[in-house]
């Protein structure tokens, strides 16, 4: 991973393993192929407690969600921001959907990139290409990706 992009990981969940270098290749594919040469992202994985209790507090969603994404910065060479994701939520779609946690999880760090990056999931041609764009990312770092999970098939939850 170029030393142009800094990934912060705050593990605070311990049931589910969390593949920090899968984080880091994410994050460097996604900035280097939307145009981004620098970028920091601070990457929290918490439990369904934990990311619902944020949803309620930042969105007034009262439910458990797969991720939420805050951007701080973006501008023509640097991006940054923030990526929640719950551990737990991604253990559940990630049996319904036959891969592992850890793939569910990297492709949460996928979508809440390309949120950063400025694209959104609310319509459905938007949801159509941020799906593409989260296969062609998952592929460069090596997992196959059907295009179907939560974080693609539904509109964001997140901060966006």
């Amino acid at each position: 991973m170029s030393s142009d992009y800094e990934v912060n990981l705050s593990n605070r969940q311990s049931k589910y393993l969390v593949r920090k270098d899968w984080f880091d290749q994410a994050v460097c594919q996604v900035f280097s192929g939307e145009g981004y040469p620098r970028g920091e992202v601070n990457i929290a994985v918490v439990d369904n407690t934990e990311i619902h209790e944020t949803n309620v507090r930042f969105l007034q969603h009262d439910y458990p969600t797969d991720v939420i994404t805050f951007p701080m910065e973006r501008s023509e060479d640097y991006l940054a921001g923030d990526i929640m994701l719950s551990a737990q939520y991604a253990a559940g779609e990630a049996q319904q959907y036959g891969w592992t946690v850890e793939e569910e999880m990297t492709l949460y760090v996928v979508h809440g990139c390309l949120h950063l990056a400025g694209y959104d999931d609310h319509e459905e041609e938007d949801r159509q290409e941020m799906r593409r764009l989260e296969r062609h990312y998952l592929e460069q770092i090596g997992i196959r990706y059907a295009g179907t999970s939560s974080a693609s098939d539904s509109p964001s939850h997140g901060a966006t």
